[in-house]
């Protein structure tokens, strides 16, 4: 089977993999094609109404995101219910859980399907990044301003049953500050409550969080526009005053612009990220509508030159595999890097000697890497499980 896949255009690997993927879940390939993102970042806020933002002089950089050219602005969505924290399990898990308050949950960890184990079972990486978390894996209700409420990834924290480890628990301080090849395939950023709009009274408190959405995640946030990823904002619930009527906005290359007015929730959110990526419904997920008709028409599985410069073998490995150069200029000027998911680099070659085109990991752990060619003007980067 792998001598014919290889055989395969990126197009028809593609649409294999998603195929055996629905095979094996039990799920119908959908007719409409969904875009395959290289990388999601989701941002939650917190507490406001859709009319409280979109049209708000308080959130400028919000509204200009929303009526961006690469951005979709859903106008009928809705959160699940309130308070806070079950709208976060909502989002991340299909269900709350059992918790209908903001306490730390009685009974943790959880054990039940998530999106991050879903993603990992799949070969794929997810990471929480939360703003004042003092350590990687910290588990306590709250530090200086971050608050574990709206950290629902936590609650899975553990080697159980669909638990996930503590290194997906990491500060904002690890997310890239401009190399954004690094990211997981899906994360979640966590503003503190001073910046997500929790803390504080309005306007002062929306200006606060619209400007530190525009200081922190802008260089992503453009990036997606020429990189095949994804920006999504969203809120957890509104002022308890408009049905629970919030913003959402989806940013990036793969979106058709414009105002979106079908009904979804924050379970479609999920579902979409589930059926994007061929991965099992997590709880209500499951009977959720999947978010459609906001994808352009030549994003995701359209085959792009660019990624196609060099390949890597075998992919899975046991921390030996070749780079294989499709570009002979990279002979005589490439680079090639190894990192691991959170940012470290851990070999470094060039293409001058040929030794640097076979890459040997000594003590590595397994997970996943990334590869990385450069050629001075570009760099290409592919990812490689090591078992």
């Amino acid at each position: 089977m792998k001598k014919n896949l290889h055989s395969l255009t990126v197009f028809s690997r593609v649409i294999f993999v998603l195929l055996l993927m629905n095979i094996q879940t039990g799920k119908v390939f959908s007719q409409s094609v969904l875009p395959v993102p290289d990388h999601i970042v989701i941002v939650v806020l917190e507490n406001h109404a859709y009319a409280q933002i979109i049209g708000s002089v308080a959130a400028p950089n919000i509204n200009a995101l929303a009526s961006d050219p690469y951005s979709a602005l859903f106008t009928q969505f809705y959160a699940i219910e309130h308070p806070s924290q079950p709208n976060y399990l909502d989002l991340f898990s299909g269900c709350n859980q059992g918790v209908t308050n903001d306490d730390f949950p009685e009974m943790n960890p959880f054990t039940t399907d998530n999106l991050a184990r879903q993603l990992i079972d799949s070969g794929m990486t997810f990471v929480t990044y939360s703003e004042d978390l003092p350590f990687v894996g910290y588990n306590g209700a709250s530090y200086g301003h971050y608050v574990r409420k709206h950290n629902p990834a936590a609650n899975w924290m553990g080697t159980g049953i669909n638990q996930i480890p503590e290194t997906t628990n990491q500060p904002l301080t690890a997310f890239p500050s401009t190399d954004f090849t690094l990211l997981p395939t899906v994360s979640l950023v966590v503003p503190t409550q001073i910046h997500n709009m929790h803390d504080g009274t309005d306007p002062s408190r929306i200006i606060v969080s619209d400007t530190w959405i525009y200081d922190n995640l802008n260089s992503y946030i453009e990036w997606t526009k020429t990189h095949n990823s994804l920006f999504i904002l969203t809120f957890d619930e509104d002022d308890y005053q408009s049905d629970n009527r919030i913003v959402t906005i989806f940013t990036g290359e793969m979106v058709e612009a414009g105002q979106y007015a079908e009904t979804y929730n924050l379970y479609s959110i999920l579902r979409t990220i589930e059926d994007i990526y061929g991965l099992p419904y997590a709880c209500n997920a499951a009977t959720a509508t999947a978010i459609s008709g906001c994808w352009n028409s030549s994003s995701g599985i359209a085959e792009n030159p660019d990624r196609d410069v060099f390949s890597v073998f075998p992919n899975p490995a046991d921390g030996e595999f070749s780079v294989q150069l499709k570009n002979s200029a990279l002979e005589k000027s490439g680079n090639v890097e190894v990192y691991n998911a959170f940012g470290k680099k851990v070999f470094m070659g060039n293409f001058t000697n040929p030794a640097s085109r076979e890459i040997h990991l000594q003590n590595i752990s397994s997970g996943i890497y990334f590869v990385k060619v450069s050629n001075g003007e570009k760099v290409y980067t592919k990812k490689v499980v090591i078992e």
